[in-house]
């Protein structure tokens, strides 16, 4: 499972370097492959095994109802392969860049099953933004 934050750069050319971290999690346990999508203002980075799971899930939906419909048009449908290099890298894609306004100083964030990629600013917002009470919610939920 991913947990820890990391800050990262990305260069000109689109190109993050995944945390030594993150790729030793992703040798042991997955493959050189994930699937990024938008969520939230951030993207979202999963394992190629998380994703078919996903899949098979989304398999089991109502294919013509409301909310399924948006899923599909805004989450499924930006979702794109970017394999990992032999430099521990990968390759966002324009469009994610745009959607969740990377351009060059970013946090990676370990997030149980996937990965978060955020730009620093917006992070950094977000962090100020969470509710002490929420986390504390959760983790009463969870009997802790």
């Amino acid at each position: 499972m991913f947990r820890g934050r990391f800050e990262h750069t990305i260069d000109t050319k689109g190109r993050l370097s995944i945390p030594s971290r993150f790729r030793d999690i992703l040798k042991e346990k997955y493959d050189k492959r994930l699937v990024i999508t938008t969520y939230d203002g951030c993207l979202l980075a999963y394992p190629y095994a998380e994703w078919r799971t996903l899949e098979e899930r989304v398999g089991g939906l109502a294919e013509f109802k409301k909310d399924t419909r948006a899923f599909l048009r805004f989450f499924y449908s930006s979702a794109a392969d970017c394999p990992i290099d032999r430099l521990g890298r990968i390759l966002i894609p324009q469009t994610l860049r745009d959607y969740a306004k990377l351009e060059r100083d970013v946090i990676l964030v370990g997030a149980f099953r996937q990965l978060e990629i955020w730009d620093k600013e917006k992070w950094n917002i977000a962090e100020a933004k969470s509710s002490q009470e929420e986390i504390g919610n959760m983790l009463e939920r969870l009997g802790l």
